[in-house]
Order: structure tokens, then sequence, then C-alpha cells
């Protein structure tokens, strides 16, 4: 009954999904360069066992994509094919990419924010391929390093219960007391990702995807997965990345971030912005979280989460009871154990801080503003459990729909 039920759902579902294609541009075209430059890199090199095609979703983001595609272009095992899936973009985006050798695709009346527009890119691109195959899934505002995806196929073929690998990732140069903020938070993020042999969350910046692995998730979605039968991300999540994590666990998939692969991503300009970008994170993983429910494979997740909250809470009751001692006893008189431990302390977040630069060490060395950095983190931490408990929309400024349709973008 259940199998019966679950054929029926899928029929409909692709019925659905042809007559909305029906009468719609599916071909598109290459600008003359791009297909000088795309037949140039495939004869290149030696033979692969699977090719790959790099996706990127993009909204309004004329002035990162020149940068993006290039970083791709360049790589040392350059993509196949390159599609840019643009999403209600008002600027020069398609002009853009066609200039610069990709595909551009045109969402059509996407409501579900960047996964309704990976979800339609993938549908074109995925019939093409074959299940040995991969998708590289990036955003249009980072880059990715000379010898990403050699590294991250390496991977894929060295261990075949990968699902998706990822890299880590470093800010973007520029100035700025908050830009050095996070470019320290990220290089000591990096240390810890490269410790653990499963990762939490494959990042946006970046990822390699088997197509085997896609096709998967989209069969399982609506049974053994949440969300609409034939979707590869889940519209219902404001953070895609992680929840198809979770999806490519709970189907049996390993997901690394393998060495050599870096990234370098968009840094927020102001606290406003960080605060929403961090918000929306924060509210996504708890939303996809309490979808998937308590299970053998979010258990450490949930766990994480306590362990978040749990620290902050502890941590602000320690400095409260410091000050409070220190109001009824001023002056400093510290047992030689506690004085041990911090100035351990107060190394280790020096010494994790090298691959940021010398800035990023004398900004730890100075202890204040990471400090400070450290409470607007309990602040978002809060702000989104808020959020998650009214089911508050926190997605940002996205357009309902596009109605300008699906279409043929060419060199002109």
């Amino acid at each position: 009954m259940v199998a019966q039920d679950r054929g029926a759902v899928s029929a409909d579902w692709g019925s659905k999904r042809d007559q909305q294609q029906a009468g719609l541009i599916t071909l598109l075209s290459l600008s003359w360069r791009g297909r000088s430059r795309a037949r140039g890199r495939a004869r290149r090199g030696k033979a692969r066992s699977g090719r790959v095609v790099a996706v990127l979703p993009a909204h309004n983001e004329a002035q990162s994509l020149p940068s993006t595609l290039r970083s791709l272009w360049s790589q040392t095992h350059p993509p196949d094919q390159i599609v840019v899936a643009s999403d209600n973009s008002s600027d020069n985006t398609d002009d853009l990419g066609i200039t610069h050798g990709a595909q551009v695709v045109v969402t059509v009346e996407n409501t579900t924010r960047k996964a309704g527009a990976l979800n339609q890119a993938l549908r074109y691109v995925l019939p093409q391929l074959r299940d040995r195959d991969y998708v590289l899934i990036m955003d249009a505002d980072s880059r990715l390093k000379g010898d990403w995806i050699a590294h991250a196929v390496r991977a894929m073929r060295d261990d075949r219960r990968l699902g998706g690998v990822c890299g880590t990732y470093e800010g973007e140069e520029g100035s700025g007391l908050l830009r050095q903020l996070q470019r320290n938070e990220y290089a000591r993020g990096a240390r810890l990702v490269r410790r653990r042999a499963e990762l939490w969350v494959l990042s946006g910046a970046g990822t390699l995807f088997r197509v085997s692995a896609l096709r998967a998730i989209a069969s399982e979605r609506g049974f053994y997965l949440p969300g609409t039968p034939g979707d590869y991300y889940s519209g219902e999540s404001i953070t895609e990345d992680y929840e198809i994590t979770l999806a490519l666990k709970t189907l049996g998939y390993r997901c690394l971030a393998a060495p050599g692969c870096i990234a370098v991503t968009e840094l927020m300009p102001t606290v406003r912005d960080l605060s929403r970008q961090r918000i929306r994170w924060q509210t996504g993983t708890l939303a996809t979280l309490r979808r998937y429910g308590l299970t053998r494979i979010t258990w450490t997740n949930w766990l994480r989460q306590v362990f978040f909250y749990g620290v902050y809470l502890v941590g602000m009751a320690s400095w409260g009871l410091i000050a409070w001692l220190f109001a009824l006893h001023p002056g400093i008189d510290l047992p030689r154990w506690v004085l041990g431990a911090l100035i351990v302390t107060y190394l280790e977040r020096l010494i994790t801080v090298r691959k940021a630069g010398w800035k990023g060490i004398i900004l730890a060395a100075l202890l204040v503003p990471e400090w400070c950095y450290g409470m607007l983190e309990g602040f978002y931490l809060f702000k989104a459990l808020v959020h998650d408990i009214a089911r508050r929309d926190v997605s940002w400024g996205h357009l309902a729909a596009n109605r300008t349709g699906f279409a043929a973008q060419s060199g002109g």
C-alpha cells in the first residue's frame, strides 16, 4: 500500500513538472566565447571518470559574479559546464554570466528562495548527467582556490560513501574591525573542521555532490525525508545547505570537508548585516532540526545546540559572579592554578588565529573586541530561538515571485 501511494504521488509530481515546463525554452545557449572556452577546457588534461557541472544560484550578484566565474574557469580541474540560476535579478547578472562563459537559467515563479532556484536549475541539469557525475553548488559571491575541484573529486573517488564534499573557508579581503573579527572566527572554525571526520554542515560557499546522491534525495522527499516529492533542496528551509546535509546523512551518505578545499567567502560589513545573517542561520538550523525530530542522525546536532546555549549561559553567569566578587573585594588575588588557566586560554586564542594574519593576532591579543563579538553571538542565538518559537519569517528581502519566465539567454 505504501509503495502504491508513493508511486502515485511521484507520478502526480512528475506530471505537474512536465506541465509546468511545457512550452518553456529549456535548452539554453552559451555565448560563442563561452563555447570556445568550455571546449578548450574539455580538451585539456587527462580523462575523467565523471563530469563536473557547477550550479550557482544568483540574485543581483553582478558585482561578485565575474570573479566567482573566473575562479571556476581557472581551476586545475575546471568544470565541464557552469550554470547560473538567476533568480529575480534586476541588475546585469544574466549578461555577466553569459559574458564569462556560463549558461544562464532564469527561474519561473520561484517562491521558495534559494532552494527553489536550485531545484529549478537542477531539474534542467541532472537529466544530462550520469550517476557517476558530480554537481558543484556554490554561492555566486564566493571564490574557490585553484585546486578545490581536484581535491573534492579525488575525495569522492576515494570514498564511495561520500554524498557531498565541501571545504573550509576564509573571509575575503577588506578593512574594518568587524571584518577582521569574522576572519578570526573563520580561522578558528577551519581548525575545528579539519579535526572532524564528519561534517556538521556542507558549506554553501562550495559543495560537490554526487549526482546519484541528489537523485536519491529527490526520490525520498515527502516519504523518508521531509519536503515536497521531487525536490532536491527543501523549499521549507531557509538554511538549505544544513537541511541537505541532514538529508544525505539520513540516507546513509557521509559528508566531509576535504583537505585542500578552501573557499573565500564574503564578510558582513555592518553589525546589522551580520546579525541578520547569523539569526537567519540559527533560526533555519533550529527549524530544520524540529522538522527532522530526534533521530540517530540528529541527536548529536541537538546536543550541539544545547551545548551552545549552555556555554553562553554559563559564561554570562561566570562573568556576573566575577563582577560581584570584585565589587565585594576589590583587587586581584587569583590562585596560581586560575592564573595559569587564564594564561593558557589567552595563548590558545592567539595561536588559533595565526591563519588570519598579524592583524588577527593583534586583535585576539586585545581580548575586548573578541569578547564583545562573543556577546553578539549570544544575542543572535537567543533571538533566533524566539523567532523559531514564534515561527517568524527571517528571510532576507527576497521577492515573492518572478514572473519573467524561464527563458533562453544568449550572447546577443
